[in-house]
C-alpha cells in the first residue's frame, strides 16, 4: 500500500497485527497499553498517515468533545495575557481529539448569546471562561443545564462549580508584607474593579492587610475603575499623589494600571525605588519584566493546560470540589518596592 495514503483504524490494526480495540486505547492514551506498543503504533500510524475520524468517533460516543473558550474583550484595551493561557489549552488538547472553539466578543450581551447559540446547536458540550464575577451569570445558566465547565477564576459560589485561579488574597498579603518591612506605612491600592471577584477578593486582602500590619488607613488610598487603561492608571496615581498625605507606595492590580503608574510617576520626576515604591501585577508585558520591578505573575500556560485537565475529570464525575485548583503566586522580585529619601515624607 501507498504510505501516502490515507488508511482507516482496521487498516492500521492490521499492518500491526493486534486489535482494533487495542489501537484504539493507544491513541487516546490509555495506560494499559505498554509504552513500546504506543511507540509502535504511534510510529505506524504516521508512516501510514492515519489519523481519527473525529465526526465518526463523535457519533459513536455521542459526545461533541468540543471546547469552547469565550470572552468579551475591550478593543480599546485589549488583554492579551489571555494569549498565553489560550496556548495552554491547545497543548493541553494536543494529544487529544478534543476541538477548541474561541470567539471574543465586544460586549458581555453579545457573549451570553453565542454561549446559548453554541448550546442549543450542540456545537460545544464543555466551556472555558474568565473575568468572574460574584454572581456570574454565565455560571448560573451552564449549571442549571448540567454543561460542564471551568472559570479561570471564582464566582461567590466557588463551591457550585470547577475553577482554576491564584490565590488572590495571598498575593497581595506577600507585596503588603514586603512593602511595610521596606518602612511603609501609606500604602494605596489601584485595584480592577470589585464587580469582579478577583478584584473583591484582592480588596478584602488588602483591607485585612492594612489593619494587621497596623499601618496608616485611608479611604482615599482605596481606589478601583472598570476602565482598565494606561490612561486610567495614570489618573488614578494623579489622584492618590495630589492628596495632602500621599502613599509613599501603590500596589497596582493590573497590568495596565502598572504601567500607568510609572509612566505618572516619571511625570511628576519621582524615581522609582528611591522617592516612592510601585509594585504589582505583571503577566505579560515585556516592557515592565526590563525595569527591576517587583511584582506578581501567574504560570498562565500551565493554568491554560490544567484547564483542560479539569474538563477532563469532570468527564471522569470527578467533582468540582476536588477538581478545583488555587494557584500559588510568583514573586518576581525586583528594586521597586523599596524606598530611599522620598520627597513624599
Amino acid at each position: 500500500m501507498n504510505k501516502n495514503k490515507r488508511i482507516n483504524i482496521v487498516g492500521l490494526a492490521q499492518k500491526l497485527g493486534l486489535s482494533v480495540s487495542s489501537v484504539s486505547r493507544a491513541l487516546n492514551g490509555y495506560d494499559n497499553i505498554s509504552q513500546s506498543t504506543k511507540d509502535k503504533i504511534f510510529r505506524t500510524a504516521k508512516k501510514y498517515n492515519y489519523f481519527p475520524d473525529l465526526n465518526a468517533k463523535r457519533l459513536a460516543s455521542k459526545k461533541n468533545d468540543t471546547i469552547a473558550f469565550i470572552s468579551a474583550i475591550d478593543p480599546d484595551a485589549p488583554d492579551h495575557v489571555v494569549l498565553q493561557f489560550l496556548a495552554g489549552i491547545t497543548l493541553g488538547i494536543k494529544k487529544t481529539n478534543t476541538e477548541l472553539i474561541t470567539k471574543f466578543c465586544l460586549n458581555e450581551e453579545e457573549e451570553m448569546n453565542y454561549f446559548k447559540n453554541l448550546i442549543s446547536t450542540g456545537q460545544a458540550d464543555k466551556f472555558i471562561f474568565y473575568r468572574i464575577k460574584k454572581n456570574d451569570e454565565r455560571v448560573n445558566y451552564l449549571n442549571q443545564r448540567g454543561i460542564k465547565f471551568v472559570t479561570w477564576g471564582r464566582t461567590n459560589k466557588q463551591t457550585e462549580h470547577a475553577w482554576i485561579d491564584l490565590d488572590n488574597r495571598k498575593s497581595i498579603e506577600i507585596l503588603m508584607n514586603k512593602l511595610s518591612t521596606n518602612g511603609h506605612k501609606r500604602i494605596a491600592f489601584i485595584n480592577v474593579h470589585h464587580s469582579f471577584n478577583y478584584g473583591a477578593q484582592r480588596k478584602r486582602a488588602y483591607e485585612s492587610s492594612i489593619n494587621k500590619l497596623k499601618l496608616k488607613s485611608s479611604k482615599e488610598y482605596y481606589q478601583d475603575s472598570l476602565i482598565e487603561t494606561v490612561e486610567s492608571g495614570s489618573a488614578m496615581t494623579g489622584y492618590l499623589l495630589s492628596l495632602k498625605n500621599p502613599p509613599t507606595a501603590i500596589i497596582c492590580s493590573h497590568l495596565r494600571f502598572f504601567t500607568g503608574c510609572l509612566l505618572r510617576c516619571q511625570e511628576l520626576k519621582l524615581e522609582i525605588g528611591k522617592d516612592i515604591s510601585v509594585v504589582g501585577f505583571n503577566d505579560q508585558d515585556s516592557y515592565l519584566s526590563s525595569q527591576n520591578l517587583t511584582y506578581i505573575s501567574h504560570p498562565l500556560m500551565e493554568m491554560g493546560k490544567q484547564s483542560v485537565k479539569i474538563l477532563q475529570d469532570l468527564d471522569q464525575d470527578f467533582s468540582v470540589n476536588k477538581v478545583s485548583t488555587l494557584i500559588e503566586p510568583i514573586l518576581n522580585e525586583g528594586t521597586s518596592d523599596k524606598i530611599k529619601k522620598s520627597k513624599l515624607r
